[in-house]
C-alpha cells in the first residue's frame, strides 16, 4: 500500500510540473489517483491487463492504442474522456471524415487529386472520409496544420 501511494504522490507531481506529456503517462495517473490497481482497472474497463500494462509501459506506440479504451480508462478513473488522449487521439474521436474530407474541399481538390499528392489510392482516401479506415497520425498532421499539400 505504501507503494501505491508513492506512486500516486509521484504521479501528482508530475502532473503539477507539467511532466505529463505521453498517453502512458496520463493513464498511470488517472489510475493512481483512483487507487486502483492496474488489475481492477483492467476488470472494470473490460481489457487485458497486460494490454494496459503495456499501455502504461508506453510498449504500445499512442497511434496504435484503441482509442475508446483511453476514453473508457479517462472516464471510468472519474476524469474527464479525454484526460488519456494526445491530440491524434482527440481527432480519432472528432470525427475524422469530415476533418479530412473539408481539409480536401479547402484546398479544392478531389478525392483522387488528394490521394494522388499524397502518394497513396483514391480508395483509401474514400475509405478514410466514409470512417471505414482510421487516418494514421502523418493525415492528422497535415489536416492540423491547415497546410496546402506540396506537388
Amino acid at each position: 500500500m505504501k507503494i501505491l501511494k508513492a506512486k500516486r504522490l509521484t504521479a501528482a507531481l508530475e502532473l503539477c510540473t507539467g511532466k505529463l506529456e505521453s498517453a502512458a503517462d496520463k493513464l498511470r495517473l488517472a489510475r493512481l489517483s483512483a487507487g486502483l490497481l492496474q488489475r481492477e482497472l483492467a476488470e472494470k474497463v473490460g481489457i487485458d491487463r497486460s494490454t494496459l500494462l503495456n499501455y502504461e509501459n508506453g510498449q504500445i506506440p499512442e497511434e496504435r492504442m484503441e482509442v475508446s479504451w483511453l476514453v473508457k480508462i479517462a472516464l471510468e478513473c472519474g476524469r474527464d474522456k479525454y484526460f488519456c488522449c494526445n491530440p491524434y487521439h482527440i481527432f480519432l474521436l472528432e470525427n475524422p471524415a469530415a476533418q479530412i474530407k473539408a481539409y480536401r474541399k479547402r484546398f479544392d481538390l478531389t478525392q483522387k487529386a488528394f490521394a494522388k499528392k499524397l502518394g497513396i489510392w483514391d480508395t483509401t482516401v474514400k475509405r478514410w472520409e466514409q470512417g471505414k479506415n482510421k487516418p494514421p497520425v502523418y493525415v492528422w498532421e497535415l489536416v492540423s496544420d491547415l497546410k496546402p499539400i506540396e506537388n
